[in-house]
């Protein structure tokens, strides 16, 4: 097999995952970018945008594109944050929770099919794995 550099290699599995990820949450009619950020602001009532953007790992255009669909499908309110009044706090809807109840275990059982036969050793070995490429990543970006 030719050389392929481990960004083909992450990119592919990445959008295998998330491919087999969306099948299981396509009867709930989100997708797994919905999903993560959803399960964010499930996580904590209340997020501004900027942390949200941060934990689930989007840029700010597409946190708010997200939100404007999760907004319109009825499973977050955005309200003013009383701190900085060009920002928003932004809160689950009660349908979240059942959401939540039936699609964290879809993504649970999801993760132990793809960590199936693989070590905890080997495990912790990716994550560190992981941690360096990324260190080198924001080092690169620095120069």
């Amino acid at each position: 097999m030719p050389h392929q550099s481990i960004g083909f290699r992450f990119g592919n599995m990445s959008r295998k995952m998330s491919s087999l990820f969306a099948s299981r949450l396509k009867p709930y009619g989100i997708t797994p970018e919905q999903w993560t950020v959803l399960y964010q602001v499930y996580l904590q009532e209340g997020i501004n945008q900027k942390e949200l953007a941060l934990r689930s790992g989007k840029d700010q255009p597409s946190i708010t594109r997200i939100l404007d669909v999760l907004d319109k499908k009825g499973f977050v309110r955005r309200k003013p944050d009383p701190g900085d009044r060009r920002a928003y706090l932004i809160y689950a809807t009660p349908a979240v929770k059942q959401l939540m109840n039936e699609t964290e275990p879809l993504e649970l059982s999801l993760n132990d099919e793809l960590i199936a036969g693989i070590t905890d050793e080997q495990l912790e070995t990716l994550d560190q794995i992981m941690k360096q490429i990324n260190a080198n990543i924001d080092r690169i970006f620095v120069e």
